[in-house]
């Protein structure tokens, strides 16, 4: 509460501002800058994806066991769900628990850095609004491609790999994110582009 009175007295000193520029004049400002409004936004609600993963983990970590049991039973025929607070996929020759280190919370923060990266570089390059929905669509894509990677560990472990599972299990994820983060790009990249935008630009003499 405390913080909350600090950052709102803070904040008072625009006070003046609003109250002396007309209506017209913040619906032109809101007009011109919306796209920016929208990517301040977003940053600040996806800051501490941590946290949110956390507080959600009771909920989600049972939908992603459910949905690895069923992605994994395809190639583990014997395979039990054993429901928990941290669900366990049991089989003939691995059992994998999946606990909050496995939610997908590296590939998130990943894609948050890469992503943002690309963004502010190509900014100016792109149709406004576009890598919005291709943030977002990001996420969910990430956190599919952690659930292939928990049932991948499933099938291998299953089927005469077990060791090499539990050894790099940890380190793998890294790359395996970062090739999922590539593909997405490739295949979104150009989509995002402004093409009148591409077609101003000077081009290089060959």
């Amino acid at each position: 509460m405390e913080g909350t009175l600090v950052a709102a007295g803070k904040l008072c000193v625009l006070a003046p501002t609003i109250i002396l520029f007309p209506l017209a004049t913040w619906k032109k400002i809101a007009y011109i800058y919306f796209p920016e409004a929208i990517a301040g936004l977003v940053v600040l609600f996806t800051f501490f994806p941590r946290r949110v993963l956390q507080a959600g983990w009771p909920w989600y970590g049972q939908v992603l066991g459910r949905f690895v049991h069923i992605l994994a039973r395809i190639f583990v025929s014997k395979l039990t769900y054993l429901a928990d607070s941290n669900p366990t996929l049991s089989g003939p020759e691995l059992d994998v628990t999946i606990i909050p280190d496995c939610s997908g919370l590296n590939g998130v923060e990943l894609f948050d850095y890469l992503f943002g990266a690309v963004a502010f570089l190509d900014w100016n390059r792109f149709r406004k609004g576009r890598p919005l929905l291709v943030y977002f669509a990001g996420l969910l894509a990430m956190l599919l491609g952690n659930a292939i990677r928990i049932t991948s560990f499933v099938a291998l472990g299953n089927h005469g790999f077990a060791e090499s599972v539990s050894r790099f299990h940890i380190s793998a994820g890294w790359i395996f994110f970062s090739a999922v983060f590539l593909v997405y790009l490739s295949m979104t990249y150009r989509w995002m582009l402004d093409k009148r935008i591409i077609a101003e630009e000077p081009r290089q003499p060959s």
